[in-house]
């Protein structure tokens, strides 16, 4: 037996001289059974923490598209010698200079063995993005490979959001973002905009191969930043190429750009590793644009035309909320180009239920959102006095500094004596909207409560929390609710010491809270007596 085995394994040697085949190592690798690495990798763990299966799953159907197939067994894993790698790279016509390494190959094995199947999706959701991506990269005088760059950063996920902050489909951070002109504010974060956060990704290239002349110096950058790329040339005797500084950047960096390198190595030659991707729901092309120059929820744009939410979200991941809000100029809604009349034969639908939609539609937890509209506020002026900062007036009028700094256009937290600031409170006359998400999951004592005035639902909580057990029976009926600003050093505990009757558990029901930490600024609402 042990003969005919290794006359097997003779035979197809010469067979893969004779015809060519350049495989020196072809094995069978079951895709539920992945390879941990064994040692901790930052873009490994980036990715994971990025990338849910799921979301991948629900955006992509079950057949492969756009690439060339291969002629592997399914499951079929093939690798190859150093050689064949640097040949294939070295006929990539890029002009970023790839070149093959250990570092690498190590990557390469990530995305072709070990993640394969998550590389399989994002190759095929490569046919929603890269179309755009290298008609802006070309307009913009930049290599098309960067493209690539973006499955590295967020495996083409728009609502990607890493554990740091940085978010999109070229994960921005806060700061970079406004930089780079993206609009960012409760409504609207444009680090999402697919279009838009690509413009901004151009700039920042172009501004860092101004300074380095060097493109995968400029790549390091855009992961780092330049102030650490500074650093690690000046540490290394004025380096001027990234692998003769890697070993002197930060540790994610130094394993970014060879991830970049195996992106692009993988993405030109999928076929040799036996990567089928996998087709989306839609394409670049199948998608189009309308304009909206109202407040309109995505849920009723979804209803009207007919296209699951989920579709519309993905396309829109810009409006943070579900909802496109007013603007001072019409705001872009992208649609399934099929779905482009249904909108226009709908309007009247579609915007009638505007009124009440201002809520969060992107998760269906049962919370509740208490969103007053405008015409329920009163304007005011407040003269600045002396000593007098944003915190303490945000504090008397039950509001947030964000709330101060947008109404007044403010972009700083300085303040002068005598200026004058709008103030937008309450009007005691109207009743504050409550918008009610369903959950049938939840237990009738703690039920989703609708209610039309903050004396009602003051009334209603106190009900509930008595048939919990949770509350103080002697609640009042003219019990009302008040702003809590948090403060440093605010615990739930220290809150409720403060307002009398008020216990830890009640103010996490009444705010919806599902843990004990606070954030400073964050308005908390409490019930008090009278």
């Amino acid at each position: 037996m042990k003969r005919i085995t290794n006359l097997l394994i003779t035979s197809t040697l010469l067979v893969a001289s004779v015809f060519n085949f350049t495989p020196v190592n072809a094995q069978l690798i079951n895709e539920q059974q992945n390879v941990v690495p064994s040692t901790y990798d930052p873009i490994a763990a980036t990715l994971d923490s990025l990338v849910t299966l799921s979301y991948v799953q629900r955006l992509n159907s079950n057949s492969a598209y756009g690439f060339t197939s291969s002629n592997f067994r399914p499951f079929e894993v093939p690798t190859y010698t150093a050689d064949v790698y640097q040949k294939r790279m070295d006929k990539i016509q890029t002009q970023i200079p790839l070149c093959y390494n250990s570092m690498v190959k190590d990557y390469i094995d990530m995305y072709a063995v070990r993640k394969r199947g998550l590389t399989e999706r994002v190759m095929g959701l490569s046919n929603l993005y890269f179309p755009m991506y290298e008609q802006i990269l070309d307009q913009q005088g930049l290599p098309v490979e960067f493209k690539y760059l973006s499955i590295v950063e967020s495996a083409l996920n728009p609502m990607a959001v890493s554990h740091c902050g940085a978010t999109g489909l070229w994960q921005f951070m806060f700061a970079t973002g406004k930089l780079y002109d993206l609009k960012i504010n409760s409504m609207i974060d444009e680090r999402r905009d697919p279009e838009k956060s690509t413009y901004a990704a151009c700039q920042y290239f172009k501004d860092m191969y101004a300074i380095y002349n060097d493109w995968l110096l400029v790549i390091a950058a855009y992961n780092c930043g330049a102030g650490n790329v500074n650093k690690a040339i000046a540490r290394s005797g004025g380096k001027r190429t990234f692998w003769e500084i890697a070993n002197y950047l930060p540790k994610e960096t130094r394993g970014y750009v060879p991830a970049f390198i195996a992106v692009t190595y993988l993405m030109s030659y999928p076929a040799e590793h036996n990567l089928s991707p996998v087709a989306p729901a839609l394409t670049y092309f199948e998608a189009d644009t309308v304009m909206v120059d109202q407040k309109v929820s995505l849920k009723s744009i979804a209803d009207a035309t007919n296209t699951p939410l989920e579709m519309v979200q993905y396309l829109n991941p810009i409006y943070k909320r579900g909802v496109v809000p007013d603007a001072d100029e019409p705001m872009v809604v992208r649609l399934p180009s099929n779905k482009i009349n249904a909108y226009l034969a709908n309007l009247s639908s579609i915007y009638k239920p505007a009124e009440d939609s201002y809520t969060a539609t992107f998760a269906s937890n049962g919370k509740v959102d208490i969103e007053p509209e405008t015409g329920d506020l009163i304007k005011k002026t407040h003269k600045v006095k002396s000593g007098e900062h944003l915190q303490n007036i945000a504090n008397r009028y039950s509001c947030s500094v964000g709330e101060l700094k947008k109404w007044n256009r403010l972009k700083s937290n300085r303040l002068m004596a005598g200026q004058r600031l709008t103030i937008y409170v309450q009007d005691k006359k109207v009743p504050s909207k409550v918008v009610e998400k369903s959950n049938t999951n939840k237990p009738a004592n703690l039920a989703v409560i609708k209610a039309t005035s903050d004396t009602a639902l003051a009334n209603t909580v106190a009900k509930t929390n008595v048939a919990n057990q949770q509350s103080d029976s002697n609640t009042a009926s003219g019990s009302r609710f008040v702003y809590h600003v948090v403060a440093p050093g605010d615990t739930l505990w220290k809150i409720a010491q403060r307002y009398e009757g008020m216990t830890v558990q009640q103010i996490k029901e009444i705010n919806k809270l599902q843990s004990n930490e606070l954030k400073i600024g964050t308005r908390i609402k409490v019930l008090v007596q009278g």
